[in-house]
């Protein structure tokens, strides 16, 4: 379970940043599952106003796996939207447990990434050039550009770099159903470049009048689906 979640938590938190344009503020609670398994509780946030966006994710442990492995993590990007398009300033990261913690700051400037702080710093060199790196936004701001109508986004969190790319859409009933594949995915900090995501699923309602926010989001890692509904 501990090497689950030091992977997954990244695609967990791409998850949700859902329609939200020109809303002052909107918060929504998600309980994560493993099977009938209670293990996390997640608190999303996010508004658009006078061209800028902001969200956040805040998560931590509950139930049956705080007894065996204890995390808190908190996630924010905030940029400015132009012309209908995302474009980040600044992306935070902070993940705890009870062993360590680790930061992650990315910078962004007209498109282009300005810098990378990661905390502890990596003892190994990078192994891929990311200064000055052109398109490519943070996994938060990446995730918008899915829900705008995007099919590919180029995304870097820190310690990796792939592409989010829809690969079918489909309807059942009143449900939209959008899986997402991770694509081209390297290890800025490692030279292995191996994938255990096998995709993402998307709940969400066809109807534009109802709530915004997905109902439920599975994530099939390593054969385990992680489920997440709303509270």
């Amino acid at each position: 379970m501990k090497l689950y979640f030091k992977k997954i938590i990244v695609f967990i938190c791409l998850l949700f940043c859902n329609q939200v344009f020109g809303k002052e503020i909107e918060s929504t609670t998600y309980i994560i599952e493993v099977g009938k398994i209670n293990i996390g509780i997640l608190n999303w946030q996010a508004s658009t106003l006078n061209n800028k966006y902001e969200v956040k994710i805040w998560l931590k442990d509950k139930g049956f796996i705080s007894g065996l492995y204890r995390f808190r993590g908190e996630y924010s990007s905030e940029g400015s939207v132009e012309g209908g398009v995302f474009l980040p300033l600044v992306y935070n990261q902070f993940w705890s447990t009870k062993k360590k913690e680790k930061v992650i700051k990315i910078d962004f400037d007209n498109n282009l990434l300005k810098e990378l702080t990661v905390l502890p710093k990596e003892k190994e060199p990078a192994r891929v050039s990311y200064h000055g790196i052109e398109g490519y936004t943070d996994p938060l701001t990446s995730f918008l550009k899915i829900i705008q109508g995007k099919r590919i986004a180029k995304t870097i969190d820190g310690r990796r770099m792939y592409k989010m790319v829809v690969e079918e859409i489909k309807k059942s009933e009143d449900t939209l159903i959008k899986k997402i594949l991770i694509k081209n995915y390297i290890n800025i900090w490692a030279d292995h470049n191996k994938n255990d995501l096998n995709y993402i699923e998307v709940y969400q309602s066809s109807d534009e009048k109802n709530e915004l926010m997905p109902e439920i989001i599975k994530i099939k890692f390593k054969g385990v689906v992680f489920s997440l509904s709303k509270n």
